[in-house]
C-alpha cells in the first residue's frame, strides 16, 4: 500500500498533468480556432484522465466543471461531438444533485 506523502505526490502529479493538457487544448483552440478530435492534445488529455480514474481520483469528479473555461470547452466540443455533450450534461446534473443535498 502507498504511503501518505507518496500518495499525495502522485495525486498532485496526475492533477497537474490533466491541467497541463487542458491548457494545451485551450491554446490550440485559440490559435487554430478549432480542435480536431484526433489532435494529439485530445489524446493526451484522455490518457491523463484515464490515469486519474485508474488511480482512483474520482471523489471530486462531479466538480471538475466548476471552472468556467473547462465547462465552456466541453460545451463547445459537445456541439460537434455528442459524447462530450452527454458528459457535460451528466456532470451538470450531478453538480445540481450535489448542490441540492
Amino acid at each position: 500500500m502507498a504511503s501518505g506523502p507518496a500518495e499525495a505526490d502522485t495525486r498532485q502529479r496526475l492533477l497537474r498533468t490533466v491541467k497541463k493538457e487542458v491548457k494545451q487544448i485551450m491554446e490550440e483552440a485559440i490559435t487554430r480556432k478549432f480542435v480536431h478530435e484526433d489532435s494529439s492534445h485530445i489524446i493526451s488529455f484522455c490518457a491523463a484522465v484515464e490515469a486519474c480514474v485508474l488511480h482512483g481520483l474520482r471523489r471530486r469528479a462531479a466538480g471538475f466543471l466548476c471552472y468556467n473555461e473547462i465547462a465552456a470547452l466541453f460545451m463547445k466540443v459537445g456541439k460537434n461531438f455528442p459524447p462530450a455533450e452527454e458528459l457535460s450534461h451528466k456532470v451538470q446534473d450531478l453538480e445540481q444533485l450535489i448542490e441540492s443535498t
